[in-house]
């Protein structure tokens, strides 16, 4: 009898199976992070949430601010970061961040202002532990007003491939004693190229109105510019893009301050301002000598750092240290003070800074 024989399929080219699947792998990995990109409207309200007490309060004449980069409280004063040349992806431990986060919440406690317009501040991230710093620090402040707008959303960051960065869920929070009347977030122009857009922050100004007692608004736009970007491309289109909607909104009557942490040297700060040992940062830029409006007033400590470089743990005198955060005024607000809170960089990179500023005289008289 004669048997049948089914002969098996010979693969010739078996090996290359292999990276014919891995390049299969990566096309619907990157698929899925398409699909899971975050992708904020152009501009879109933000939730405000409203004062605990509905007694009245009357509109301020004056505002005393403060804007500060708790950089989540991952940051402090023996931390280094490795997209500033450092090691660390994530802080050494927990309580490390809880204990930052403890002595910014007693600092915020301490400030004597109306509004305080915080940067980095995270809810849920890996990189501080799942904290829900949001929650801790508006229950620091109870009763006041607040509102939050989102710059870094990402469910997962597969970078460093040996410690992943992991997810992120950050931005701006805003807390006043004053209630909040409006908020809106704009994106700001400009990304990196794919796939590394996927997993980058998502840049924002947060527009904040206070309603003034001569029928305009106070608005603060709350900011916290690109650092990371080649050769500052991103920077100069996000300062144009600031650039027009600081002067439309001035030129509609209102009262604007822009406030936070700008990522540039700010006018008349020099990268050997300040006595360091180290090289200067490839971040390191300044803000463009003809992009200020004539008649925009400036509103920085001039005389003591706001950052210090992560490349390494903090050491007075050798860590690079610049000024990039401060205050911008619209035309004939009156800067009554500025000045840098010295914290030594403990509990974080970047120190806080308090504006004391006033309408002109001639739009409080009664």
């Amino acid at each position: 009898m004669t048997k049948l024989y089914q002969k098996k399929p010979i693969i010739r080219n078996k090996w290359l199976l292999i990276p014919a699947a891995l390049l299969v792998g990566l096309i619907v990995t990157a698929g899925v992070f398409m699909m899971l990109e975050w992708r904020p409207e152009q501009v879109a309200p933000t939730r405000i949430h409203p004062p605990d007490s509905d007694d009245p309060i009357d509109k301020p004449s004056s505002l005393t601010l403060i804007s500060w980069n708790i950089g989540y409280a991952g940051l402090g004063r023996d931390a280094d970061f490795f997209m500033d040349g450092g090691r660390q992806v994530r802080p050494v431990e927990k309580s490390l961040v809880e204990k930052n986060l403890v002595s910014i919440q007693d600092a915020i406690r301490s400030f004597s202002a109306d509004v305080i317009l915080l940067q980095e501040v995270d809810s849920g991230s890996s990189r501080s532990f799942g904290i829900d710093q949001v929650d801790l620090i508006t229950d620091t402040l109870a009763g006041w007003s607040y509102t939050r707008a989102l710059n870094f959303k990402v469910p997962w960051i597969p970078a460093p491939l040996l410690k992943p960065l992991g997810r992120v869920e950050s931005g701006l929070l805003t807390l006043s004693r004053y209630p909040i009347s409006g908020a809106v977030r704009h994106q700001l122009p400009g990304s990196h190229p794919w796939p590394v857009r996927i997993f980058h922050l998502k840049r924002c100004v947060h527009q904040l109105h206070i309603p003034a007692p001569d029928g305009a608004d106070w608005i603060m736009l709350h900011v916290h510019l690109s650092v990371f970007d080649k050769e500052g491309s991103m920077r100069r289109q996000q300062m144009e893009y600031l650039k027009d909607l600081m002067t439309r909104l001035h030129a509609q009557g209102h009262h604007v301050v822009v406030a936070g942490d700008w990522n540039q040297a700010l006018p008349g700060i020099r990268a050997d301002s300040f006595e360091h040992q180290a090289q200067t940062p490839e971040w390191f830029r300044q803000v463009p000598e003809d992009w200020t409006p004539d008649g925009w007033q400036w509103a920085f400590d001039s005389k003591v750092a706001s950052l210090r470089a992560t490349n390494k743990p903090y050491i007075p005198r050798e860590n690079f240290t610049t000024v990039v955060d401060g205050f911008l005024l619209s035309p004939r607000l009156r800067l009554v003070s500025v000045k840098t809170q010295d914290l030594g960089f403990i509990h974080t990179d970047h120190h806080p800074v308090r504006l004391e500023v006033s309408l002109p005289v001639q739009t409080i008289d009664p």
